[in-house]
């Protein structure tokens, strides 16, 4: 596994010069109503991570939706044992509102990623910055198997990341403009970097390494 190259990290960089505090402020609020837990809280979340995240613009049916929240709420994460697999596998039997069935690899590795920060994010910016996919051919169990490794790939190549010291240069100017991100892992830091990289369309057809 290696650092990132100058290429990524000048994209990385250019990347915190895009960022509005308003992009990432939803993230902020779901990661504090998390923590705290107050009563009556996963309404309030609920409504927050549909927007910030677009659940309500995948053509999901309500059953999904609310199975979801429930698996995300109810979730206990243990080091060493893959969380993404029995939930994906649940979630593909419920059929979108047009009636087909789907793989929800994004949203399931957000619902992973609520609970632990070192657990990436996926979605396309991602998939076009590092070359990484989800299977399209092959059963299900196949194409989970894929994605689900990509994952641990990606998860171990942000913690190569942060220990390299180019890259802590790009979280310090990114901390430094915006003091409320401190709290956050590196890897969420790093995640909301390659998707600004991606929505802006940085360095245009974006190359990283592949699995």
């Amino acid at each position: 596994m290696s650092a990132p190259s100058r290429f990524q990290l000048s994209l990385l960089s250019e990347a915190v010069g895009h960022l509005s505090y308003d992009e990432f402020a939803p993230y902020l609020e779901l990661k504090d109503l998390f923590v705290k837990k107050m009563d009556g809280y996963q309404q309030k979340f609920r409504s927050v991570f549909e927007l910030f995240y677009g659940l309500n613009a995948g053509g999901l049916a309500d059953t999904f939706k609310k199975r979801y929240f429930e698996l995300l709420f109810g979730l206990r994460i243990q080091e060493g044992v893959d969380p993404y697999t029995p939930i994906l596998r649940e979630l593909y039997e419920i059929p979108r509102l047009k009636g087909d069935k789907a793989l929800q690899c994004s949203f399931v590795s957000k619902l992973v990623a609520i609970h632990d920060e070192t657990r990436p994010v996926y979605d396309r910016h991602v998939s076009a910055f590092f070359g990484i996919t989800v299977p399209s051919v092959g059963s299900v169990d196949f194409r989970i198997a894929g994605f689900v490794a990509n994952l641990e790939w990606l998860r171990t190549t942000y913690s190569c990341w942060s220990r390299d010291e180019q890259f802590q240069q790009v979280l310090r100017k990114l901390t430094t403009q915006y003091p409320s991100l401190k709290g956050c892992a590196s890897p969420r830091l790093a995640d909301l970097l390659v998707w600004t990289v991606g929505r802006e369309k940085l360095g245009k057809a974006v190359k990283g390494s592949k699995v």
